[in-house]
């Protein structure tokens, strides 16, 4: 058997949640089982998840009458709680003409507004959005990106936005 430093026989990755490793079972006379990384996570109470979504030219030229499905709904019985929004707005060769604000939300909770001056900005911008609050979060609900203003913009713009989101999804039981 190789040592495990040997990386020619065992590659280094980047994990992910539904990779596996090997550990021993202190309440099954010390077997060798797997276990995912997600169910470690969970065990330390660390079940974050970061996704970054790309939100196109396309979709942001049609953000206005087309709101856009960030996070879908976690199921019956599951909330999402949004810890953390943050957005790059690569303002490519052609700015943005939007007459409104665009916002997230999850349902009725609102989770953070986008100022029109961020999509029509001739700049890259990098801009933190989440802004929590005290709000009920409505059970299976996804996260929405919506638009405000009357128009898609002109001109239509071509940069791309890209929104970091950290979030938990909460079983609503006794394990909660």
């Amino acid at each position: 058997m190789a040592r495990i430093s040997n990386t020619s026989i065992y590659p280094n990755i980047d994990p992910v949640l539904s990779d596996y490793f090997v550990l021993t079972d202190a309440n099954d006379d010390l077997s060798t089982k797997t276990c995912t990384l997600e169910s470690v996570q969970s065990l330390f109470g660390l079940a974050d998840t970061t996704v970054t979504v790309t939100v196109s030219s396309v979709l942001l030229n049609a953000l206005w009458t087309q709101p856009l499905t960030l996070i879908a709904a976690p199921g019956s019985g599951y909330v999402l709680n949004i810890k953390n929004i943050i957005l790059f707005m690569d303002a490519g060769s052609v700015a943005y003409g939007f007459d409104g604000n665009a916002s997230t939300a999850v349902g009725t909770y609102s989770t953070g507004n986008i100022a029109m001056a961020t999509f029509n900005s001739a700049t890259d911008i990098v801009l933190p959005i989440f802004n929590g609050g005290s709000q009920a979060i409505p059970e299976n609900t996804p996260l929405v990106l919506t638009g405000s203003g009357t128009t898609g913009g002109t001109p239509a713009g071509n940069g791309v936005m890209y929104i970091k989101i950290t979030y938990q999804t909460l079983k609503l039981n006794s394990t909660f």
